[in-house]
């Protein structure tokens, strides 16, 4: 198929390179030469022939394109490096190293870089005990890097530090080697027993949907109460960059590195600017989790307690491999999305949080419409969702849906489309 691709692109070229070639021979010659005369006619005996074609090119050209990423094998078989971010944190270091090793396939299949910003010593102690089984970087310290940052920022500025520490060494990990992905962590992070089938597995979607733009191992509606444990292999597509472990392809790279933020570079990657309407893969149940060392960091553990802590991860470990993941492209999922909001029951707030709920089927689906951003800040406190937006996006969301598991019942929290537009940044 990428011959014929090929052909037909050379076929194009030389199209055009021969008619510019007549029409040029045509303008230099005399109207009245009957050399001139018989080019003309060739060249409007060549244009009805193949005007047909060339006018047609640009379906053509995407018919092929769709069919050779239809081709695309879905078994990923380059190597995928592990990014991991460090500071200040030894132990979180060797925690997640030494998690990372054990459940890894192979070094060659998932080698791991670990950068280090922050100037201690015993970091980079931890992480050489390791040996040859990681690579270790160090770049000059945010601190001692002359980072100009504005005087309103003063008691913020730990976050231009990370966000020059993450330009640094996603530059080092692309331009330093062929890799074509990267998985991203950070020192605190836990992971599943599946975490490596889980990203391995869905690769191939990066390449086969122009789409998407990462894949994430998070769900920030991901506490326990509000999870489906029977679906532990379940994905979703999400508007939402949830971040904490996630995979992007290098071209996303080569897009974001030229206009890489000084600051704040999650939120920037959740503009409207930089999302560009793609999405990310995310699933029902974590893949990552939130270790103790997550309580000392640059937001002073303010988030640990209240939610990261209680994220829940899987403890599972599905052969994602196996599993047919198709479903997760654009048409397939919204098809898919279409058909559960039919099948689900429309309901009332009241109803599902009342004392007495209880799913009258096994399964069963219900949803709640919301009007508007207060409506949905609402009923999201209410059942202990995760209420705030990040660009006019709700967490997790997928085309302003929010779904999540309560009360043993899938339930879908909708926009009322003649109230609410998808996305209002103002939110």
């Amino acid at each position: 198929m990428q011959d014929s691709t090929l052909i037909t692109i050379i076929f194009i070229f030389f199209y055009f390179s021969w008619n510019f070639y007549l029409q040029s021979r045509l303008a230099y010659m005399n109207s009245n030469d009957s050399e001139s005369d018989e080019i003309l006619n060739n060249i409007e005996k060549a244009e009805k022939r193949l005007n047909p074609i060339v006018h047609d090119e640009k379906k053509r050209l995407d018919d092929m394109w769709e069919i050779v990423r239809e081709s695309i094998p879905k078994l990923w078989t380059e190597p995928i490096p592990v990014l991991v971010f460090s500071c200040n944190r030894p132990a979180a270091i060797r925690d997640h190293l030494q998690k990372l090793i054990k459940l890894r396939p192979s070094k060659d299949s998932f080698p791991i870089t670990v950068s280090q910003d922050c100037d201690n010593a015993k970091v980079a102690d931890e992480v050489k005990k390791f040996g040859d089984q990681v690579e270790y970087i160090k770049h000059t310290s945010g601190i001692n890097a002359n980072i100009e940052i504005p005087p309103r920022y003063k008691r913020r500025k730990s976050y231009f530090y990370i966000s020059r520490h993450y330009k640094l060494a996603l530059t080092h990990i692309f331009s330093n080697n062929s890799y074509s992905t990267v998985i991203i962590t950070e020192d605190d992070l836990d992971i599943a027993p599946d975490f490596f089938s889980y990203f391995s597995s869905t690769r191939y979607l990066l390449e086969k949907d122009p789409h998407l733009y990462c894949v994430s191992a998070w769900n920030d509606n991901g506490k326990l109460e509000h999870i489906d444990w029977n679906a532990n292999a379940t994905l979703y597509r999400s508007d939402f960059f949830g971040g904490l472990g996630w995979m992007m392809a290098r071209r996303q790279w080569e897009e974001f590195e030229p206009k890489w933020p000084d600051k704040f570079w999650d939120d920037w990657m959740r503009e409207p600017a930089q999302r560009k309407g793609r999405q990310c893969i995310r699933p029902e149940i974590s893949r990552t989790g939130m270790m103790v060392h997550g309580k000392k960091g640059v937001s002073k553990g303010q988030f640990y307690a209240k939610h990261l802590s209680k994220i829940k991860m899987s403890n599972f470990s599905i052969n994602f491999e196996k599993l047919d993941l198709d479903y997760l492209l654009p048409k397939n999922f919204e098809n898919k999305m279409d058909k559960d909001l039919a099948d689900a029951v429309l309901i009332e707030l009241k109803n599902i949080t009342s004392s007495t709920w209880q799913p009258k089927v096994e399964n069963m689906k219900v949803k709640i419409v919301y009007t508007g951003k207060a409506h949905f800040v609402n009923i999201a406190k209410k059942l202990g969702i995760m209420n705030e937006f990040r660009s006019g996006i709700p967490r997790t969301a997928y085309n302003g849906i929010v779904t999540c598991f309560f009360k043993k019942t899938r339930l879908f929290l909708v926009p009322d489309r003649s109230k609410v537009a998808i996305y209002d940044p103002t939110w």
